[in-house]
């Protein structure tokens, strides 16, 4: 069962990027709808969904893909004896949890969200945990299977009639309050994840064939729990760090000198419009990387080393070229970008500020997959306990002394250390050659002559780059090929001089 990975990684891009698309401009208009303060606010809810959620499952997901991918690799095997060992684990685990918050929901309501009216709505979303988990098995399952069309529906599915949901609710009863907020995002999240389930239940016969049996599962209830755990406990130390460090950001802020409104407020301009902007391009590596996941996976179980090294290599340094390419964008046009989003000059700002350390970001994405496919899960849970620790360290010192641009300072900090422990990792494990000329001297010398060449082309024309989506639009038309033909050309020569030195 061979997979076609720029086909596939090109279908889930269009479909993601749109998806994104629709999810920024949604997020600009709760904005202009609720206010920058109420999106703080509703930040910190999905922050805590994310936590229990991820608590609940055990990150299904990457289990299922990982575990079946790996069976599907070996000669003897059972598929549906996999999926069933993750559906088991996963819903207990839930159903636990579950129980559990539905107990402590005042608790959960006064420590986590600081306040006591949130109960009701916390325990909401407690009894959607088991649908949401049952969800993510089953869309690990048809990952593994590389059945790229069901699980690009089904995000679409799930994507859409979530935003349509909670547009019709900003739109009618424009929630502001938390009670209000953190029931929508339940409600929303009950309805869109059924719809997906049941779209998910009605695809399975499409993997019949492919999930026929050739003899007993080739890993043990014992076993698959050994191999799992480390998975689990990895996803739920870095969901809790997260979830951590969002928690702290608006108290810290109010350390700085601003007011509770005002904290919550530049919280939600840096969530809803910062982020989302930053990680928009990204939509690419993101549906790479859960194709990356699953073929590392099955390449490592067949001892492949050769296909590995090759993928790693081939994929860092696309991401590379990618990746700065974006970031010159975001330097021109950043303070455009987040005043016409809706996050004024704050946002504008914030945004070009961050963009030199978007190649660090976009980087982690594929750095991620491969370490999980080569089952270094160990490595991961270790560095992301060491890069939030960087992070909520310069959020905590930081931030109080120079207020929200602390946040920036924590962002350049932790991915920088993080993603540079990934990378050394990553070239131990699979023997990809690291070339600083390659991922970095050729991309950002080509970035920066296409960006200039391009500039002149507006001067010469006596047009401005800078005033709005159109001309933004022209720029970047006009100066990625010009950017992929200088670094196409410049990789070629130095693959041409490297010979020559290798012989002097």
């Amino acid at each position: 069962m061979k997979r076609n990975i720029f086909r596939d990684t090109i279908l889930l891009t269009i479909i993601q990027m749109l998806l994104d698309g629709i999810g920024l401009l949604l997020n600009a208009f709760m904005t202009k709808q609720l206010g920058s303060e109420a999106m703080g606010i509703l930040t910190l809810m999905g922050s805590f969904f994310r936590l229990v959620s991820m608590l609940a499952s055990g990150n299904v997901f990457l289990c299922a893909s990982r575990f079946i991918s790996e069976e599907l690799g070996k000669k003897t095997r059972s598929p549906k004896a996999i999926l069933y060992d993750c559906l088991g684990v996963s819903l207990g685990l839930s159903i636990m949890i579950s129980g559990l918050i539905l107990i402590f929901a005042p608790w959960c309501s006064i420590r986590f969200l600081n306040s006591d009216a949130l109960t009701r709505p916390v325990r909401l979303m407690a009894v959607s945990l088991p649908l949401v988990t049952v969800t993510a098995c089953l869309k690990g399952y048809y990952n593994a299977f590389c059945k790229t069309t069901i699980c690009a529906i089904s995000d679409a599915l799930q994507f859409l009639i979530n935003a349509i949901l909670t547009a019709m609710i900003v739109w009618i009863i424009k929630p502001v309050t938390g009670a209000g907020l953190c029931n929508m995002t339940a409600f929303c999240t009950i309805g869109s994840t059924a719809a997906t389930l049941l779209y998910l239940l009605c695809c399975l016969g499409s993997c019949r064939k492919e999930a026929m049996a050739t003899g007993a599962a080739s890993i043990s209830i014992r076993t698959y729990l050994k191999l799992a755990i480390p998975v689990m406990a990895g996803s739920a130390l870095t969901s809790f760090l997260s979830a951590a460090n969002d928690a702290l950001v608006p108290f810290t802020l109010k350390q700085s000198g601003n007011s509770g409104a005002e904290a919550f407020s530049q919280f939600g301009i840096f969530e809803a419009i910062v982020i989302p902007v930053l990680f928009f391009p990204s939509t690419v590596l993101v549906s790479l990387s859960g194709i990356l996941v699953t073929e590392t996976a099955r390449e490592n179980a067949a001892c492949n080393k050769t296909r590995i090294t090759n993928m790693t290599e081939k994929t860092i340094r696309q991401t590379a070229v990618f990746s700065i390419f974006v970031t010159m964008i975001l330097l021109l046009f950043g303070n455009e970008i987040g005043e016409l989003l809706g996050g004024g000059e704050t946002a504008g700002k914030t945004i070009a500020l961050i963009a030199p350390v978007v190649p660090f970001i976009y980087l982690e994405i594929i750095l991620e997959s491969i370490i999980k496919g080569i089952g270094s899960q160990a490595f991961s849970s270790l560095n992301y306990l060491a890069e939030y620790i960087v992070r909520i360290s310069c959020v905590l010192i930081f931030i109080p002394v120079m207020g929200f641009y602390g946040i920036v300072l924590s962002y350049y900090a932790s991915n920088i250390f993080g993603n540079v422990s990934r990378l050394i990792h990553v070239i131990k494990k699979t023997g990809m050659q690291f070339s600083a000329v390659n991922l970095l001297g050729i991309p950002i010398f080509s970035a920066v002559l296409s960006a200039q060449l391009t500039l002149l082309i507006f001067h010469i024309f006596h047009a401005e780059a800078d005033q709005n989506f159109i001309s933004m639009g022209i720029f970047i038309l006009l100066s990625c090929p010009v950017y992929l033909a200088i670094q196409k050309e410049l990789f070629s020569l130095n693959l041409q001089a490297e010979p020559e030195k290798n012989r002097l």
